[in-house]
């Protein structure tokens, strides 16, 4: 609660957003109802933070309680849905074993530590707020497909259903929550029709779901079509030229192993996402875990019939994650903390489902309480070390800075160094402003340098555009952009550039030659 904004997104999401501050008008409504800010559709997210404002202004203890009180809420949610789910699927489960077997699973994913981002960082909130949304749709989803509440059905699925618009105008990462009712018809709970089945049957379950899947490819297209018209933001997302099928195809499923060994080996969790190197991207580690992955994925199709319940844990925990896993997004480890909020909902229950047949058992009752006291105290320690992280943001950046992956992008360490630095400045701590203003010029350096020795002139010249952009640019860099721009052919740039630098240092020899090939190649006078 004590925790300040940090100037990782928490400007452009709340304390700088427009949206929060403009009078009410009809351009505003429209821009709220569009995906341009930040580049996500989530109307919701927006209307509450106006109200949030409305009441606090940008008292971040305020902010940071809304945080909280939202991560409490959807941990409240789950553990309504854990016993709705052990009522279903474990019924000789005695009453109390159930209360106490859903509070270790809620208490449980509360407090893991890839779970407590959005409960400390503002800009996370709409994770939340989605979640408590589809829990909630889910738990009157499971009441309308429960035969004991035949005479409500239709009213539970239509409320069902409103829950789940409402998560998807909250954030989009939901959105292929349909799909996950679809697994959990097929494999959990063994609704779906089956083989032999009439067509009316078949429509029908059809046509139920895709009533849950037509309002989310609508807040998807949204959000897609934002990030791909808006790139002022983030980069503009790659054509299939530039970043092929198949390398999406293999960063996202080593990053949905990620999502599970995230969920098992909750050690060294990061908030960042960096751009992986090209060497990384095409590397043994990569490659490695896509193909686990995949093998993993295929043994499971294989046993489905054996294990349904396994098939639907595995492939429903997939189709969740799918909108976290870059496919739309140059290559980077797209999987921060965050992403799995929703994904190990599935986990958690499945481990509670497991749980609850052995606790049947006398024998297991104190070995199993203690394993539950010491997992939850346990992954409360290493939440809270992750909490702390997001104090303010020179203990975000401090954090970030150590991890390895914050040496792999160039670019994004000059990002961090910048916003750093300006932090520092508004705070009044012009020397530290300076230290990190120095570090994202040197950054930038010796990204230039890197890439020269590697002959990569397409990225020199990235970061020597960024160079100006921030510092300005020497003439002598100026110069060797032209050189750079030269060697790929790209004469008009190349003849912009070396104007400039002839009006700069005219008198140098090397500008003189580089001039002279430009016009020898161009057929023409500079």
């Amino acid at each position: 609660m004590g925790f300040d904004f940090v100037r990782w997104d928490d400007p452009v999401n709340v304390t700088q957003n427009p949206l929060i501050t403009e009078p009410w008008s009809g351009t505003l409504v429209w821009k709220i109802l569009n995906g341009d800010t930040a580049l996500r559709f989530k109307p919701l997210t927006w209307l509450i933070y106006r109200g949030v404002h409305a009441a606090f202004g940008f008292n971040p203890v305020a902010w940071h309680g809304l945080s909280l009180l939202l991560h409490l809420g959807a941990t409240l949610v789950f553990w309504v849905v854990l016993r709705a789910l052990l009522a279903r699927l474990q019924p000789e489960t005695p009453r109390g074993t159930v209360h106490w077997l859903a509070w270790v699973g809620a208490a449980v994913w509360a407090v893991h530590p890839a779970h407590v981002e959005p409960a400390c960082w503002v800009t996370a909130t709409p994770y939340p707020l989605m979640v408590i949304f589809l829990t909630g749709s889910f738990w009157f989803y499971l009441r309308g497909m429960n035969p004991t509440h035949a005479a409500g059905a239709r009213r539970n699925l239509t409320l069902a259903w409103i829950a789940a618009l409402a998560a998807y105008a909250a954030y989009p990462v939901g959105v292929t929550y349909g799909l996950w009712l679809m697994a959990a018809d097929i494999w959990i709970f063994r609704t779906a029709p089956r083989r032999g089945a009439s067509t009316a049957d078949i429509f029908r379950w059809l046509l139920r779901h895709a009533l849950f899947l037509a309002p989310a490819l609508a807040s998807a297209w949204i959000t897609w079509k934002s990030s791909a018209t808006t790139p002022w933001l983030y980069p503009a997302p790659p054509s299939l030229a530039e970043v092929d099928l198949l390398i999406r195809l293999k960063m996202g499923t080593a990053m949905l192993g990620s999502v599970w060994t995230h969920f098992f080996w909750p050690v060294g969790l990061t908030p960042n996402n960096p751009m992986l190197p090209p060497d990384m991207v095409q590397g043994p580690m990569i490659a490695a875990m896509a193909i686990g992955t995949a093998l993993g994925l295929l043994v499971v199709w294989l046993q489905r019939n054996q294990r349904p319940g396994t098939t639907g844990v595995v492939y429903g925990s997939t189709l969740l994650a799918l909108p976290v896993l870059g496919f739309a997004q140059w290559p980077s480890w797209a999987v921060a903390d965050r992403h799995v909020y929703l994904p190990h909902l599935v986990l958690t229950g499945a481990g509670v489902v497991l749980a609850a047949r052995f606790w049947r058992k006398d024998a297991a009752k104190p070995a199993g309480i203690m394993v539950a006291v010491v997992l939850v105290a346990g992954l409360a320690v290493l939440g809270r070390q992750q909490v702390m992280i997001w104090r303010n943001t020179d203990t975000l950046f401090a954090y970030i800075e150590r991890q390895p992956a914050f040496r792999w992008n160039v670019s994004q360490q000059t990002y961090i160094y910048q916003l750093w630095a300006a932090e520092a400045q508004e705070g009044g701590r012009s020397e530290i402003a300076r230290e990190k203003s120095e570090q994202a010029r040197q950054a930038l350096q010796r990204g230039m340098l890197r890439a020269m020795e590697e002959e990569n002139w397409t990225e020199a010249i990235e970061h020597s555009r960024q160079m100006e952009q921030i510092f300005g640019l020497p003439p002598v860099l100026r110069r060797e952009r032209a050189r750079w721009l030269l060697k790929l052919d790209r004469l008009p740039e190349a003849g912009v550039e070396l104007r400039q630098t002839r009006r700069e240092m005219p008198d140098d020899a090397s500008t003189v030659l580089l001039v002279r090939e430009w016009e020898k190649r161009a057929g023409r006078a500079l």
